[in-house]
């Protein structure tokens, strides 16, 4: 009786810890689903942010005598609208103690009405008036804050799994698509450089984020 006893304890301590293991793992896979998911989510707008950043300061170098917001517009994933707040922005930001969420709205529109005319006033700094239009309108359009937003949440996440499941094995790749993620969003919104520097800069971040989404995508995507 008491061999059988102490079988029905052992088994029943091996079942235990099987279910923990299998329980210990479900949760870090679905907490490092949680944050691939806002990461990614990050990346994507970040992708198209850097994509604007390297068409504007193109254009910019490249096609200065033929610009304008439409024209402009036609290379980036951004519209007309997005640009001319992105202009309306920029103009606050350049005025002292002047701040564009508190502007009046009809000087707001003589900006959007008289976009183009920033082009004139910056002649000699075109691709940088650009950049900083496309920046500006990644501010207005709420774009920077929603990657800031995504990028805050997934922070939490992985920390959580460096404090909880740093030993899960899909981690190093998460926190690399994290951090590299971040890294591109930092630049994006003060890109330093030449032109062919923020291009190979821009390149590199993108191939590094999506060799690490490939390597997750197939494991966290439904």
């Amino acid at each position: 009786m008491k061999r059988l006893l102490a079988l029905l304890l052992a088994l029943s301590m091996v079942f235990a810890l099987s279910a923990c293991g299998g329980g210990g793992k479900k949760a870090a896979f679905n907490a490092s689903k949680e944050a691939y998911d806002n990461i990614n989510a990050a990346y994507l707008i970040v992708d198209d942010f850097g994509h604007d950043i390297y068409e504007a300061w193109r254009v910019g170098i490249f096609d200065e005598k033929n610009i304008s917001i439409k024209t402009l517009s036609k290379e980036l994933t951004l519209s007309e609208d997005e640009l001319k707040e992105g202009v309306v922005y920029l103009f606050y930001s350049m005025a002292e103690n002047d701040d564009y969420e508190e502007g009046k709205e009809e000087d707001k529109q003589f900006f959007r009405e008289n976009a183009d005319k920033v082009f004139q006033l910056f002649k000699d700094d075109i691709f940088s008036v650009c950049v900083k239009i496309v920046s500006a309108a990644y501010v207005t359009n709420g774009k920077v804050a929603e990657a800031q937003e995504l990028l805050t949440s997934a922070k939490g996440q992985m920390k959580t799994l460096s404090e909880k499941y740093s030993d899960y094995e899909h981690y190093p790749a998460l926190k690399g698509y994290y951090t590299t993620t971040t890294a591109f969003f930092d630049f994006c919104q003060n890109p330093t450089g030449s032109f062919e520097q923020v291009k190979t800069t821009i390149n590199e971040y993108r191939n590094d984020c999506r060799s690490y989404n490939k390597d997750l995508s197939y494991i966290f995507e439904e």
